[in-house]
């Protein structure tokens, strides 16, 4: 095989989507794999789609997902520039040649001539194409247009035959070139269309494979024949299914969040996002779910991919990013954790909470819910207390005995906290559950929680005290 270069070109016009991050995941495990580049270009020629501020959102996104570029609009390489908007004045000399050499002509064919004609193909149940009114235009009948001030499109001439072009993972796939008819290529202000700037790109970059979403599936035959026209040797073409909301309806803004920097805000960990995007579309030919990029690197190839759209699943991607948490040393934790903590929370009392909630965090951003109530004294939800409890004579009973226990207690460890109280409900023959129950909704306000002892070991024997005196 070829020196690998492949290239991801997203559209500046919103921020990262999943399906995107997929795409240039698989593209950067296929370069690494076989120790090829790795191409981030930018597809921003069209004014009207292009914002700064999505492309800035893009590059982070894609690093914070660990996705690195050998070649790029923000360090360049030897094929640049890398972004379309600034390789415009390239694409009109190789329209130049194909119409000198008698491979394109020009199309002055108006906007509602070609509406008109496309309709009618419609009604008749036909697929629409252009019929090459334009096609055996002689030059002097085209020198009569233009001072008449009319402005041509160019179009390619498209011969019947067939286009082929071979999938790594959907095998072959065949056209009628005469299904497509003669396409527009460039525009009467002569700039470029995308099937004509990507195809250029292609070439003067050197790609070896293209991989992009099946959307473009349509778009190839139209790229092959460009190729062939420019005598272009044409890339490999693979096509990645679309991922689907659990509805089976294509991933969208109503399924949730599809931005990469959104799932950044909400607490997922990069290599859990990674880790889950990987396995849509692609497996290790065995049971493992949670692989590193090490492993993925070594084991990806296109033919592995699978032609069946896979469905975005929100539940085993927070099962997948616990999992991540889990791994994480309280350390690494701690500085990942610090932006999610309430305000004012300081990094000692982050340390000293981080071994309670660890294996209940789904996301980061579910920390400060779990541990709010150490920054502030809960209001006792009494009716719940009362619910949860015996009658409201049993519960101040309980409280009252409780503090005064809660006095003597010398060592305010867990464990030994664990002791006492059980001792206590064992002595005045109280419902343990029941009990314990009373006792966290008045320290913390809440039913769910992290174990009560070490909760109450965090929160110190005097603010400890001070809630249940309070409680009661």
């Amino acid at each position: 095989m070829a020196k690998v270069r492949v290239r991801m070109a997203p559209t500046p016009s919103g921020k990262l989507h999943l399906g995107t991050a997929h795409t240039a995941l698989f593209n950067w495990f296929f370069a690494k794999h076989y120790q090829g580049k790795f191409v981030l270009r930018i597809d921003d020629s069209d004014p009207k789609r292009r914002q700064k501020e999505y492309e800035e959102d893009i590059l982070e996104s894609l690093k914070w997902l660990g996705v690195s570029w050998d070649e790029g609009p923000d360090i360049g390489g030897a094929y640049g520039p890398y972004r379309q908007s600034e390789r415009m004045g390239r694409y009109w000399q190789y329209v130049e040649r194909l119409l000198k050499e008698g491979k394109a002509y020009y199309c002055f064919c108006s906007p509602q001539e070609l509406e008109k004609e496309r309709k009618k193909m419609l009604a008749e149940g036909r697929a629409p194409k252009y019929l090459g009114k334009c096609r055996s235009l002689t030059k002097a009948q085209i020198e009569r247009l233009k001072k008449q001030g009319r402005k041509g499109a160019v179009r390619l001439k498209v011969n019947p035959g067939k286009v082929s072009f071979i999938d790594p993972s959907r095998g072959k796939v065949t056209v009628k070139a005469e299904e497509i008819g003669d396409f527009v290529i460039a525009r009467a202000d002569k700039s470029a269309l995308l099937v004509t700037a990507a195809t250029i790109d292609d070439h003067e970059m050197k790609i070896t494979h293209t991989i992009r979403g099946e959307d473009y599936l349509n778009f190839v035959p139209r790229q092959i024949l460009l190729f062939n026209a420019l005598d272009f040797k044409p890339p490999v073409f693979a096509h990645l299914a679309f991922i689907y909301g659990p509805d089976g309806a294509k991933l969208s803004k109503r399924h949730g969040a599809v931005a990469v920097s959104d799932y950044k805000k909400e607490g997922y960990l990069p290599e859990a996002l990674v880790n889950y995007l990987v396995l849509l579309g692609w497996s290790p030919k065995d049971d493992r779910e949670i692989l590193d990029i090490e492993e993925v690197i070594k084991l990806f190839d296109l033919q592995d991919v699978g032609e069946a759209g896979p469905r975005f699943d929100l539940k085993k991607l927070d099962w997948m990013n616990s999992v991540y948490i889990r791994k994480k040393s309280n350390k690494e934790l701690l500085q990942l954790i610090k932006p999610f903590a309430p305000k004012k929370m300081a990094d000692d009392l982050i340390n000293q909470t981080i071994p309670l909630v660890k294996d209940r965090l789904r996301k980061l951003a579910d920390y400060p819910g779990l541990v709010d109530f150490f920054m502030k004294r809960p209001k006792v939800p009494e009716n719940l207390v009362l619910q949860k409890g015996e009658d409201e004579k049993m519960i101040k009973s309980q409280l009252a005995i409780s503090v005064r226990r809660a006095e003597k207690v010398k060592t305010w460890q867990a464990e030994n906290l664990e002791k006492v109280f059980r001792e206590l409900a064992k002595e005045n023959d109280w419902h343990v559950g029941k009990y314990f129950m009373v006792v966290r909704l008045c320290l913390t306000g809440k039913t769910a929680t992290p174990p009560l002892f070490e909760t109450m070991e965090v929160l110190g024997k005097r603010e400890s005290i001070e809630r249940l005196k309070k409680a009661f």
